[in-house]
């Protein structure tokens, strides 16, 4: 059994995930509120590429770093279709970067959007959830949100912190019918590894301690991005999350990387972990080679 024509509240439907996200519901007959920070500019592709199924799509401006404009775009949701009943907390990015370099406005930056943006959208949501006693809040975290590596300290501290304010929210919410799942996709090809992704001040700027090690680990990163399936597995899953006649679990992993790493980390302990990742071809270079700055 499946709950039909569901408002879903999507915010980063501009691209990658939102975007995916967005339009796998409308196929199913849903309906969304897609919101983004240029309507106007992204808004006409993303509701062209819903053809027949545009008219599913209310799209707003949503910045989830500006708390009025977070309680504007739900305020709209409510107005335009008289409620929302799940919520793709999903807006976010990721930056690179070794974290000894990281700038205060850079972290500050990382963690009020990708923590504090999906806490001002549970702050709007939450309210009309209660009051109906139902409704379903999908947090999107990360593969980064279990497992930390280097390069991505900053991000994957991030998406830790979604998972731990999630848990907490799941518990303090149940009791009103309103669910939480915490989403944990691994790598795509989306946005998030081109467009998306920042670097940090200092590598911007070619003055990194660790400048070539960065260099050579991004391409690398990039470069296996381009070889992963597309953003549709994960709009899938959202799709399932809000379909889903069952109680949901505090996780849900997406990805046969997702699933092989977990297992891993699972199953060692946090030495030979560390060994793991010092021999993977992903990240031998930045222990060789920081060594080799060392001496």
């Amino acid at each position: 059994m499946v709950l039909q024509d569901q408002v879903v509240f999507v915010t980063g439907a501009s691209r990658g995930f939102g975007e995916a996200a967005t339009l796998e519901l409308v196929q199913r007959g849903h309906r969304v509120v897609a919101t983004m920070r240029s309507p106007d500019r992204d808004g006409p592709g993303l509701l062209a590429a819903a053809g027949a199924q545009a008219d599913r799509i209310a799209v707003t401006s949503c910045d989830v770093t500006d708390s009025a404009s977070v309680d504007a775009a739900v305020a709209f949701g409510i107005e335009t279709y008289g409620g929302v009943d799940a919520v793709f907390n999903n807006a976010g990015y990721g930056l690179y970067g070794p974290v000894e370099e990281l700038q205060d406005a850079e972290v500050l930056r990382q963690l009020d959007t990708n923590v504090v943006g999906q806490i001002r959208v549970v702050r709007a949501v939450a309210p009309g959830m209660r009051d109906r006693g139902s409704g379903k809040i999908i947090n999107v975290s990360s593969l980064a949100g279990r497992i930390s590596g280097p390069m991505l300290g900053l991000y994957a501290a991030s998406k830790h912190a979604v998972e731990a304010m999630s848990e907490a929210l799941r518990l303090e919410i149940a009791g009103a019918g309103v669910e939480v799942t915490i989403l944990e996709p691994g790598m795509y090809t989306s946005d998030w590894q081109t467009g998306s992704l920042d670097v940090t001040q200092v590598v911007r700027e070619g003055t990194s301690r660790m400048q070539a090690i960065v260099e050579e680990t991004l391409d690398a990163f990039r470069a296996r991005a381009k070889t992963r399936p597309g953003s549709r597995a994960v709009a899938v899953a959202v799709a399932d999350i809000v379909e889903l006649e069952q109680p949901l679990p505090v996780r849900w992993p997406v990805g046969e990387d997702t699933q092989q790493m977990l297992a891993l980390r699972a199953s060692v302990s946090d030495a030979q972990w560390e060994e793991t990742m010092k021999q993977s071809d992903g990240y031998r270079g930045v222990f060789v080679r920081a060594v080799e700055q060392a001496r």
